[in-house]
């Protein structure tokens, strides 16, 4: 028997020994912490969007068709007597029942004419069950996030595909209303995301661009407001990368897809060889060169999505920094949502990014696996564009409950250096440490001197720190330190550089260079940052 047949193999994942109960849904403990696992990584396969990656080799590989067919077939006909109606974990969530709809529609549009009668009915027997269920539990309110999205552009599918359906009428116009409010909504002024997490800004923005071909399909009217948010959102993706593999992922990252990896509704040709400015509302500021494939990052961000905050890290004032294709600073990413709750708080924590921590505190409070309690202000105070590079200056008051505020300025010189200056504004007695999260392995270090060698493809670059005491952490478990995931599950160590900026804080500003060439005279680097310190005093 295929390993697919089996009722289990649709309620289990590779990562945990615990299968997850088929009882009804409503009685299962799903959220991070509980039993079993990680519900985020069972749902994946339950999305059945291997399906359609299926019928595209039915419908476009005749030779291969009737082996395609035939296991699209043999997995629909077992995913549905393994998952009867409100039964099991697959049922808990109206997003992932939304996305199944969206995988079986394109699915059975692209082998419809080789599909068998009972396939064709029991697609519509899922879809039938599936509406009416996700318009009864929507997330809206303070949960609507990319979930409504995902919620809206299944029911605007079921509306408009199964027109002779009881209810489609109503599937329909509600999944156009909500497209409509939550396209204006969460996708901001500049293009990025309320949610503050780019994976999900792509998540989101190829639903809508689902929804837009939808209806242009069917011959319906557009929606302006879906239409003028997919204009925002492309641009703002398509200055951060060149596609889905090169996005930074900034904040919460599931891996997850709209409907398949190969979609490109997000990514456009002809991008700007080079892009130098600020997106003031989505809190970042970007140099990106595709020529040289430098890229510069600087968060100046607000949390994310009020009043929960639920994707959000905390990673203000941070730098993600690439440099002739080689990340030399890295966002760590995020690993997994259930399964170990002491990495889901180290992969939200300021500890975990190219950030500083005051006391050993956060920028907010965690308040369980998705919320934050106490959210801070950011501000971006100077921001200095010219084709020799940039001059950055943003602060937060993430601290203000113990007096700290922390500024940090950015001069950056393609080609030559990168310099980081962190001030700290009543720090004095404070236990503050700088991290930076380093992508590439080290050559040499010299800690006693504040300076390591990094590989960055054929060339090194040297970091050079000036104040603080400096120390090198990998892959430390108690307390978590020095880790990266890739990828959704993945946890590797990652090398970090650990700043320990307690006394230096109080006497001056800390400093950090990265040597993109031939390390130069300090007093380049103390004109470069001249001006700082007179701006935070404003």
């Amino acid at each position: 028997m295929p390993v697919g047949d089996s009722p289990a193999f649709w309620h289990a994942d590779p990562f945990f020994p615990a299968a997850w109960p088929r009882i009804p849904y409503r009685q299962i403990d799903y959220r991070p912490g509980n039993p079993t696992g990680d519900v985020r990584i069972v749902w994946e396969l339950n999305r059945l969007q291997h399906l359609h990656a299926l019928a595209v080799i039915a419908s476009e590989d005749p030779p291969q068709r009737d082996v395609a067919l035939g296991r699209i077939e043999s997995d629909l006909h077992a995913w549905y007597a393994a998952n009867p109606p409100g039964i099991g974990v697959n049922y808990l969530s109206a997003m992932e029942e939304a996305l199944r709809l969206i995988s079986l529609f394109h699915a059975f549009d692209l082998v419809r004419q080789w599909a068998s009668a009972e396939t064709r009915q029991m697609i519509a027997g899922i879809a039938a069950q599936h509406a009416p269920h996700i318009a009864r539990r929507l997330s809206l309110h303070s949960s609507a996030g990319n979930h409504t999205i995902a919620e809206a552009t299944g029911l605007l599918y079921a509306g408009i595909l199964l027109p002779e359906y009881p209810g489609a009428a109503g599937w329909r116009e509600t999944g156009r209303r909500l497209l409509r409010i939550e396209a204006a909504r969460q996708i901001d002024a500049d293009g990025g995301g309320i949610e503050q997490a780019t994976w999900y800004l792509l998540f989101i923005t190829d639903l809508l661009g689902l929804a837009q071909a939808l209806l242009a399909h069917a011959g319906e009217a557009p929606e302006p407001a879906v239409d003028a948010a997919l204009l925002r959102s492309r641009g703002f993706l398509n200055a951060l990368a060149s596609g889905p593999d090169e996005l930074p992922k900034i904040g919460d990252a599931d891996d997850g897809f709209a409907l398949s990896p190969g979609l490109r509704l997000s990514w456009q040709a002809g991008a700007q060889m080079r892009i130098a400015r600020s997106y003031p509302v989505a809190g970042l500021s970007l140099v990106h060169d595709r020529g040289t494939n430098d890229r510069l990052i600087f968060l100046h961000n607000p949390l994310g999505m009020a009043p929960g905050y639920g994707h959000g890290h905390a990673d203000c004032l941070s730098l993600v920094f690439r440099h002739a294709g080689a990340d030399l600073l890295i966002d760590p990413g995020t690993f997994m949502y259930g399964g170990g709750t002491e990495y889901r708080r180290y992969f939200r924590s300021a500890s975990a990014h190219n950030t500083v921590t005051v006391d050993g505190v956060d920028h907010a409070e965690q308040a369980g696996a998705f919320l934050w309690k106490g959210a801070y202000r950011p501000e971006l105070r100077q921001a200095d564009f010219a084709a020799d590079g940039c001059v950055l200056l943003a602060r937060h008051d993430a601290y203000r409950a113990t007096g700290v505020t922390h500024c940090r300025g950015v001069v950056y010189r393609p080609g030559r250096f990168l310099a980081v200056w962190d001030h700290f504004r009543g720090a004095e007695g404070r236990d503050v440490r700088l991290h930076w999260h380093l992508g590439r392995r080290l050559a040499s270090s010299d800690l006693a001197a504040g300076r390591v060698e990094v590989e960055s493809g054929t060339a090194r670059v040297v970091i050079e720190v000036f104040g603080g005491t400096v120390s090198l952490v990998e892959g430390r478990k108690a307390p978590l330190l020095g880790w990266q995931s890739g990828h959704y599950a993945r946890l590797d160590p990652c090398t970090t550089l650990v700043v320990d900026a307690s006394q230096a804080a109080a006497s001056g500003p800390l400093l950090t260079v990265l040597w993109l060439g031939e390390p130069e005279p300090g007093e380049v680097i103390e004109r470069s940052c001249a001006g700082f310190a007179a701006r935070v005093m404003d």
